[in-house]
């Protein structure tokens, strides 16, 4: 069973602090949302936690620690692995913008951004990749 500590750890290693949801995270390198990842490690174990914190902890991403773009990339990574075993999909993920992303998950629909969030990820990943084929 995943313990508060483990997910603690895991956070660590990417070297993000949670902090309090009632306080405010400031900078890259804080995090409220220790709960939705305690959730994901319960559901689906420490190597897919890993690799949902390795995509966000990025040049262009580091600091989306937000519940809904933790949420969103874990089911973008369960519902597409075939995508992440792709030849340089980090570096296709590293072109994404997850905060404006979810400034327009949010614009769009207000009361479900984490999965428009997930939706948009899905089409801007896939628009890359096709642009990258279409480059070779």
């Amino acid at each position: 069973m995943a313990s508060g500590g483990h997910v603690d750890r895991i956070a660590a290693e990417y070297g993000v602090q949670f902090v309090n949801h009632t306080r405010r995270a400031e900078g890259r390198h804080q995090s409220k949302a220790r709960r939705t990842c305690l959730t994901l490690l319960k559901k689906h174990g420490p190597e897919h936690l890993r690799l949902v914190f390795g995509l966000i902890n990025t040049a262009q991403n580091r600091g989306n620690w937000s519940a809904p773009c933790l949420t969103a990339v874990s089911w973008l990574v369960s519902s597409k692995p075939e995508w992440i075993d792709r030849t340089g999909f980090l570096d296709l993920f590293d072109q994404l913008d997850l905060e404006e992303l979810l400034k327009r998950a949010k614009h769009i629909n207000p009361s479900a951004p984490t999965l428009t969030l997930s939706v948009l990820l899905s089409y801007e990943l896939d628009r890359l990749m096709v642009a990258e084929v279409r480059a070779v």
